[in-house]
């Protein structure tokens, strides 16, 4: 299977924080039904692609729980590897 077989893994540079947030949800869903170590990566990167817009989430909480969350799915693509 390729690294990148869905063309919503993709982040450009053009991309929303919004709209990244939206996708990450759409991953989330996919994951639930085609579970591989890609579709967790990809969700990682669009978790951390959020966390670096300044200023998005100004409420440390959030920020924090986000940093959980994209942990959590680095942990879970790992496990997908093996």
């Amino acid at each position: 299977m390729s690294p990148n077989p869905y063309p919503i893994f993709a982040i450009s540079a053009n991309d929303s924080p919004e709209q990244i947030a939206i996708r990450t949800g759409m991953l989330i869903r996919l994951y639930l039904q085609d579970k591989n170590q890609f579709v967790a990566e990809a969700i990682v990167e669009h978790i951390n692609a959020i966390l670096s817009f300044p200023g998005f989430i100004s409420d440390i909480q959030q920020r924090c729980t986000l940093r959980r969350l994209s942990a959590h799915w680095k942990c879970i693509a790992w496990i997908e590897k093996t």
